[in-house]
């Protein structure tokens, strides 16, 4: 099926008519458009065609898979997320699961630089996993921010970024910030002798992002952190085409996406599989057991798709999130492995040596 492509999806449904009938509802509405029965002759070939309607364990749950032709895409990025999720986004009990290689092979790159490029530019040895932290909150001066970044550099942290609510505010305007938080981090790593990645929030209007990435770049950033939910996700796409340093996806404002059993998409698939293809290096997701709410099964379900086997693109780092306290590192390790970039802020501001000896811990724990 070269000339086609395949969705599946979860439908709610209380009977296999009714999952019919819902299934007949996506392929014209993810294409056409419009009543069967005034089609013109040359839109049939549009169409999407129901391959296949399955039960669930659940008996409201049903999947479906259902093919495409690629040309209905115009193997355009942005028309294939319409494809993906548009005017059906708008109906209850709909949840994308999957789609396979050639949805993804046709139009999608992948991370440029990816987990391996990562450890590449941090010299970091392939069996050990990534360390990252983020400088926060809101309100610190550049200089503020700055000295953070240096007590972390200084600590043997691997990557800075900045809180996602960082963004150009007048506390520490961007062009102030990312310099002051450059020139410490170079400062830092005299004091390690090991490399050290800062990447300010280049988040703004989709407009300007490539401005403020190119701009972060010249003051002397090593990556830049992105929100794709709120700048549009092919922005991920766009900035990872640049080549120049690498791409970290933060998950703000997709919540409603990926918390639902029934509507949205499968966390696995979105953040995994999705974000991967769109070229983030790194993909930031909310962790089992800290503040937020997904599932053990589904972190390791999303681990293994950002670094398994996917159209040759580069795997993503996996990195977790939300509420990760230092001690819980070995047990995560055991459970998680070294293909990996694990997030720590709240719990090393929250040490009372201070935030360079709880970096040193959080280093020393990932090495052990």
């Amino acid at each position: 099926m070269a000339d086609r492509f395949q969705i599946t999806y979860q439908v709610q449904a209380d009977s296999i008519e009714r999952a019919k009938e819902i299934a007949e509802s996506i392929r014209v509405e993810q294409t056409v458009e419009m009543p069967i029965e005034t089609l013109p002759a040359q839109g049939v070939s549009s169409l999407g065609e129901i391959e296949e309607i399955t039960p669930s364990d659940r008996p409201d749950l049903w999947i479906l898979t259902i093919s495409y032709p690629q040309s209905v895409t115009g193997d355009d990025l942005t028309q294939s997320l319409n494809t993906l999720f548009g005017n059906i986004s708008l109906y209850p009990g709909i949840r994308i699961l999957d789609a396979d290689d050639s949805f993804f092979s046709r139009r999608f790159s992948g991370p440029s630089f990816g987990l391996s490029g990562l450890r590449t530019l941090l010299n970091r040895d392939k069996d050990l996993p990534l360390s990252c932290t983020a400088l926060k909150p809101v309100g610190l001066t550049p200089d503020e921010l700055a000295d953070l970044a240096l007590q972390f550099t200084r600590g043997g942290i691997n990557i800075i970024k900045d809180d996602h609510g960082i963004a150009n505010q007048r506390s520490a305007p961007f062009k102030e910030r990312v310099a002051a938080c450059s020139k410490a981090v170079r400062e830092g790593e005299q004091y390690t002798g090991n490399k050290t990645l800062y990447f300010p929030n280049i988040t703004t209007s989709p407009s300007e992002v490539k401005n403020r990435y190119f701009e972060a770049v010249e003051l002397g950033a090593d990556g830049v952190l992105v929100c794709p939910q709120l700048t549009g996700l092919e922005i991920i796409s766009e900035l990872a085409e640049l080549k120049q340093v690498p791409v970290m996806a933060h998950p703000a404002f997709s919540g409603g996406y990926i918390i639902h059993e029934t509507h949205g998409f499968l966390p696995e698939f979105y953040y995994g599989k999705l974000w991967r293809a769109l070229g983030a290096d790194a993909v930031i997701y909310p962790n089992a057991g800290g503040r937020f709410t997904l599932s053990l099964e589904t972190c390791l379900a999303m681990n293994k798709q950002m670094v398994g086997d996917f159209c040759g693109f580069r795997s993503s780092a996996p990195t977790p999130a939300g509420g990760i306290h230092v001690d819980s590192i070995p047990g995560l390790l055991k459970r998680y492995g070294r293909d990996i970039c694990y997030l720590i802020g709240g719990s090393l501001y929250q040490d009372s040596d201070g935030v360079e000896k709880a970096t040193k811990k959080f280093t020393k724990l990932l090495e052990g």
